[in-house]
């Protein structure tokens, strides 16, 4: 559970690195160079490749399964940890 919810935190990492390095891109004028065109072609593939990955975990629910575990895991250890002190009293 905790391997998927870092796997898809790194895949939109790396998708708004990539949209990033587009806006730098037109925004440091070298939009219509052959480098600009490049880098802007490449960094929208990767971008879109990761950030595709992250919206067909959000489409087949996996998203709501990791965060519906994450906070059933905090109400347990929440529990645990009170049930722990009373016994100690």
């Amino acid at each position: 559970m905790l391997q998927a919810a870092v796997l898809l935190a790194v895949c939109l990492l790396i998708g708004f690195i990539a949209l990033a390095i587009c806006a730098w891109v037109v925004i440091s004028g070298q939009l219509f160079t052959m480098d600009g065109l490049s880098i802007i072609a490449i960094s929208l593939t990767v971008g879109a490749f990761f950030v595709g990955g992250f919206v067909w975990s959000v489409h087949t629910g996996e998203v709501r399964e990791i965060l519906n575990q994450l906070r059933s895991g905090k109400k347990e250890s929440a529990a645990m940890s009170d049930s722990a002190g009373e016994g100690k009293g």
